[in-house]
């Protein structure tokens, strides 16, 4: 009968350190995601702000494709085709021009080894709550069903969008109208009246010697001052959309009646839409937040966002974070506020958030089929003061003179 071994005997000598080898570069592996930051990996860093810059100009007209290009990917995806042969497909079936290279650049990232939403990301194109639904995606190993998820949420954003959009169409047109009509008048019309108006020789009051002093102007320098307004005005859009200034027309546009309801509505059905898709395909609270945050441009939201990923980060509750956060009630009303709270304690918030999107998509349609109606009356008003002042300018020397010669002849 054998002894039973001792502890000593038990003993294994280890192995003698040896130096670290290098990580060596992983593949793409469609199980995994490929290309996660890992321990060993380097972090990544998407492009730095100049080439973004440059990327969104290059891909300017190209937006129309995105939601067709995450749906058809999805599709495939869902059929059992590699993300290499999908995008390789999609490649082929785009129509010649800056949408196919940029397929076939996302092509050539993944196929050298890179993870997809690294490649999607360099590209500049597509918005950071779409790369991290694709991330998670591949990280979980559900990449198809996220990406036929985002497809969906970005279908009903990108109606929203437009909704808006077409809403601002009908008050854009007639502000525009207006100004190309002044200009017209002023530099067409008033001319002809200027010679009859120092023809009466009175004392002109202050508003005709106002409307003189344009019309002088634009028969001066109607030729080189009307290209040059114009391109003010490209310039100033330009600067309240990439600037600091987009500040100041964000505040005016929400101190318009109507359209302060309906930016407000389009907000939150937009907090629900990603943030709750973001949060059900598995997302992180924080990272959804953060996300949300990065594809928010209305700076009031933003900074509420900001603040809210903060409170949310050292562990606090939405409840607490509400509370907390000054002004929050102006961002999220009261009700939506519970509704969040109440979610976040059965365990059920992706859901809610769902539900709070579905019912402010329907007030935002609302609201935007009733703008027009709503700022019709305002654009009159503006019209008829400015028609009005006009007219009255040139008709009150008139008078003057049919006064005073109605009370010499007395």
């Amino acid at each position: 009968m054998t002894s039973p071994p001792s502890k000593e005997n038990n003993k294994v000598e280890a192995p003698p350190p040896t130096a670290p080898s290098k990580p060596k570069k992983s593949a793409y592996r469609p199980k995994k995601g490929g290309g996660l930051s890992g321990g060993t990996q380097k972090k990544y860093k998407g492009p730095g702000t100049a080439k973004r810059i440059a990327l969104a100009v290059s891909h300017m007209g190209l937006g129309k494709f995105r939601s067709p290009l995450i749906q058809n990917l999805a599709m495939m995806l869902g059929a059992g085709l590699h993300v290499t042969e999908g995008l390789e497909t999609l490649s082929r079936e785009a129509a010649k021009g800056p949408m196919r290279k940029l397929i076939k650049r996302i092509h050539q990232e993944v196929e050298n080894g890179s993870a997809l939403w690294r490649a999607m990301d360099k590209q500049a194109f597509f918005t950071p709550y779409t790369i991290a639904l694709v991330r998670i995606g591949e990280e979980s190993g559900n990449l198809a069903e996220n990406l036929t998820n985002l497809a969906v949420q970005d279908e009903k954003d990108q109606s929203m969008k437009q909704k808006v959009k077409m809403a601002m169409i009908y008050p854009v047109i007639v502000i525009v109208l207006t100004f190309i009509i002044t200009i017209g008048l002023s530099w067409f019309v008033l001319p002809q009246l200027v010679g009859v108006l120092y023809a009466l020789n009175v004392d002109l009051p202050a508003p005709t010697r106002l409307v003189i002093a344009i019309s002088d102007y634009f028969t001066e320098n109607g030729a080189t001052a009307v290209p040059l307004l114009f391109l003010s005005m490209i310039i100033l859009g330009i600067l309240f959309k990439f600037t600091k200034l987009q500040l100041v027309a964000q505040w005016t546009v929400l101190r318009v009646p109507g359209v302060k309801s309906l930016i407000t509505q389009a907000s939150i059905a937009r907090f629900g839409i990603i943030l709750g898709s973001l949060m059900s395909a598995g997302v992180a609270p924080v990272t959804a937040i953060k996300s949300l945050a990065d594809v928010t441009t209305l700076y009031r939201y933003k900074r509420f966002y900001v603040k809210l990923m903060d409170h949310i980060q050292i562990g606090d509750s939405f409840s607490k974070s509400f509370s907390e956060i000054p002004g929050s009630k102006k961002v999220l009303p009261i009700s939506v506020q519970q509704i969040i709270v109440t979610g976040e304690r059965s365990g059920r918030l992706s859901e809610v958030l769902a539900k709070i999107a579905d019912i402010y998509q329907k007030k935002a349609e609302e609201t935007a089929q009733k703008l027009p109606i709503i700022l019709e009356p305002m654009l009159l008003i503006v019209i008829a003061g400015m028609v009005s002042f006009i007219a009255f300018s040139i008709i009150m020397p008139i008078y003057s003179v049919v006064g005073n010669i109605g009370g010499g002849s007395q």
